[in-house]
């Protein structure tokens, strides 16, 4: 009884550690214009308030890695829920100082976690990987929708973006609440003579997952960051962006939640990267193709969601089948951050560019389809790679 308890505990723990990941991130995009009004920011700078913690998520994951081997996984991880706590508050006070530094601390600690969180996965549920890595992507997606439903609601009746944001942050709450309550006894333990070594002869064979990784980070971002305001500038009104955005990533559940189950079950994995590229590209076809068609735009967005869920679950699925043993599973899972969030940090701010140099979003929407072409094709290299070695396993 006591040990069902703990792994329920567990469970949780990790369920609330997620719905806490994304909401940082997804809801400044429904808010863009009105922080860009307020603080008086350009496109480009209000891009690079993403991009800024992509940037933090490739920095601290060679340092997520050495302190997943070295500090126990409860103190690292309520550290990081705390650190995410204080910085979504610090984005509200202080103007432009503020909403930076803020997003500092809130990209260190989810850059650590984007670490810590995979590894503890395979770790603690080496049997059911990707059921588990299935629940967490999926409820970081969810976490994605609740921001996105929430935030501009919570702006109108708080009287300010500043206001939304600090109400969002209370989602921290309940994850450090249950991170209390779990036993250490009951989680696995570090193992402190691991060593880090993500050197280039070492790493080298996992670069197209790294690659892999960094699109996903890149699509995701700027879809996050600027489809609402696309959907807004194709005649949308802001309550119908904001519902289209959450209807996206309702859509993508379904698809988040079976992608790993199923590639563990599966020896082509690549076709996951096939399917997802299809059907996001098809999505942005239609945005682009089909401006103010409210029924086309419904359309667009269920293609977009099933796609996204896909693409997003994948390289975090693949993670968690790399490598022989906990040690290179723990490089790897070090390695392919710092490769991927060092691509995805031009996401954003170069959608934002695009649009401030042509003054139109085709050229964004167009560059978002090349990175879901990109998706495909080092997605068949990933997944062939992680298929090769469970066959040799």
């Amino acid at each position: 009884m006591k040990t069902k308890r703990n792994k329920i505990l567990i469970g949780l723990a990790v369920f609330c550690t997620a719905l806490l990941s994304r909401a940082p991130i997804s809801s400044i995009g429904q808010l863009i214009p009105f922080i860009k009004s307020d603080l008086a920011l350009s496109a480009a700078a209000a891009g690079s308030v993403t991009t800024l913690i992509s940037i933090m998520y490739a920095l601290m994951s060679p340092v997520g890695g050495y302190l997943t081997a070295k500090v126990k996984a409860k103190k690292l991880i309520y550290f990081c829920l705390s650190l995410t706590f204080a910085g979504t508050l610090a984005r509200t006070f202080l103007g432009s100082f503020g909403l930076f530094t803020g997003t500092v601390l809130i990209g260190a600690a989810l850059g650590i976690l984007n670490v810590q969180m995979p590894i503890f996965i395979r770790n603690q549920f080496p049997g059911r990987v990707g059921l588990y890595m299935g629940m967490y992507t999926a409820t970081l997606t969810l976490s994605t929708g609740i921001a996105f439903a929430s935030v501009i609601p919570l702006m109108d009746l708080s009287g300010s973006w500043q206001n939304s944001l600090r109400i969002l942050s209370l989602l921290a709450v309940p994850a450090l609440l249950v991170w209390l309550l779990v036993p250490r006894s009951s989680l696995y333990t570090s193992e402190s003579k691991v060593k880090l070594d993500i050197s280039w002869s070492k790493m080298r064979a996992h670069f197209p997952l790294g690659i892999l990784y960094g699109l996903q980070g890149l699509i995701y971002f700027s879809t996050t960051t600027w489809m609402p305001s696309i959907l807004m500038s194709q005649g949308r009104s802001g309550e119908e962006s904001a519902f289209l955005m959450v209807l996206l990533q309702i859509i993508s559940l379904p698809t988040n939640f079976s992608c790993g189950s199923i590639m563990q079950r599966s020896s082509r994995k690549w076709l996951m990267a096939l399917l997802a590229s299809g059907l996001f590209i098809s999505g942005l076809f239609l945005v682009i193709s089909a401006p103010e068609a409210l029924a086309l735009h419904l359309f667009a967005i269920i293609l977009m969601g099933l796609g996204n869920g896909l693409m997003f679950a994948m390289p975090f699925a693949l993670l968690g089948f790399s490598g022989k043993d906990s040690e290179e599973n723990m490089n790897i899972s070090t390695f392919v951050p710092l490769v991927g969030y060092t691509l995805a940090a031009i996401g954003p701010i170069a959608l934002g560019y695009l649009y401030d140099l042509t003054q139109s979003w085709t050229a964004p929407i167009i560059f978002m389809m090349v990175g879901s072409l990109a998706y495909f094709i080092f997605g068949k290299k990933a997944g062939d790679l992680v298929d090769a070695g469970q066959e040799n396993d």
